[in-house]
């Protein structure tokens, strides 16, 4: 069974996630807390599985209260369960890029609140090992590049990035350590409408760089970094000589639209030599994209185990031997990163 701490100033609130929680037989709530002083005490007498956070609470936020459980201990699940106002979303964005692995909105009325509780209830499950995607493999993990694998001619001319549940935090670790570099950089990260302009206007101030959404028919710049547009599938072409997105209808693949398996597919058909990255994410949205960017002598590398929020997709781009590097967010940023300064072969 899977113990649940809460925390949340309301007792409404608290009230109800109890009740909701109570339904279920394989979970349990251990603990309920006010603020934030008292969801880190309980924290630490407890050490539940998985805590469910308000973002506004009084003393203690949200955000300094995650930060304190990541403290403790980096791994741990952490839902953000926070009210859709523009102030909540703009601090559940902050905390996702703090560490939190992922985030429920609250029930806006009694109308939706059934829809909101299968969501937290869906969430919790599958962050607690209650489901089957997190891949389990007897392979062993790699911690260092993988022997015997071809040198990389030249530097890379395109870098796309899939994340999902646990990204942001990822994205961001990965973006810092990628610095400016001059191949565009494209990215798939599953995430709500509205949050994820949000997670984009932070990375641009965090980053001082050029970051943005995608539109259809952008033409990428040297340096830039976008994102796949909500609700659309997004796709790379050439040019006259230079990359450009363009936004696809279409039902959703993998369960996901954008879906990264869309976007590796394209790149993988029309870079000379890409980079592929697979992030924290549930379920195996880029593994065929991945397969083709290997194919067409591109690069792929992936996050792992140990730093994942979920080991999903990551994990079965490492079981399939896909990847020729995997580590933590930091170190493939770093290592892409003298990939793309490189003139001269390397490995990769």
């Amino acid at each position: 069974m899977a113990t649940v701490l809460i925390a949340d100033d309301s007792r409404v609130i608290r009230t109800r996630v109890a009740s909701w929680i109570s339904r279920e037989q394989d979970l349990d709530l251990v603990g309920q807390a006010e603020d934030g002083r008292g969801c880190i005490d309980l924290f630490r007498r407890l050490r539940p599985d998985l805590v469910v956070l308000d973002i506004e609470m009084p003393g203690l936020d949200g955000i300094t209260t995650l930060r304190q459980i990541r403290a403790i201990d980096p791994r741990v699940p952490v839902i953000m369960f926070s009210a859709l106002t523009e102030s909540g979303s703009r601090m559940t964005v902050a905390a996702m890029l703090a560490g939190a692995t992922d985030y429920v909105p609250k029930p806006l009325s009694f109308r939706v609140e059934d829809e909101t509780r299968r969501t937290l209830v869906a969430r919790i499950r599958s962050l607690v090992g209650r489901d089957e995607t997190t891949p389990h493999t007897s392979r062993r993990e790699p911690a260092v590049e993988v022997a015997q694998t071809p040198r990389v001619r030249q530097s890379p001319d395109l870098i796309v990035v899939a994340s999902s549940t646990g990204g942001p935090a990822a994205l961001g670790e990965f973006l810092r350590a990628l610095g400016r570099v001059q191949p565009p950089v494209v990215i798939v990260q599953h995430m709500q409408p509205g949050f994820l302009e949000l997670l984009v206007a932070q990375l641009a101030e965090m980053l001082s760089g050029d970051v943005a959404v995608g539109r259809n028919g952008e033409i990428l710049a040297p340096g830039s970094i976008r994102f796949a547009p909500s609700g659309v599938h997004l796709q790379v072409h050439r040019h006259r000589g230079h990359f450009g997105l363009s936004c696809v209808e279409g039902p959703p693949v993998n369960s996901c639209r954008p879906a990264a398996d869309i976007l590796f597919s394209s790149v993988a058909s029309c870079a000379r030599r890409p980079v592929g990255v697979v992030l924290s994410g549930m379920g195996t949205d880029g593994l065929q994209g991945a397969q083709r960017i290997a194919a067409s002598g591109g690069v792929v590398v992936a996050q792992d185990r140990a730093t994942s929020a979920v080991w999903g997709m990551p994990g079965v781009v490492v079981e399939q031997g896909l990847a020729r590097l995997v580590g933590s967010p930091g170190k493939l940023g770093s290592r892409v990163r003298v990939l793309a300064e490189s003139k001269h072969p390397v490995s990769a």
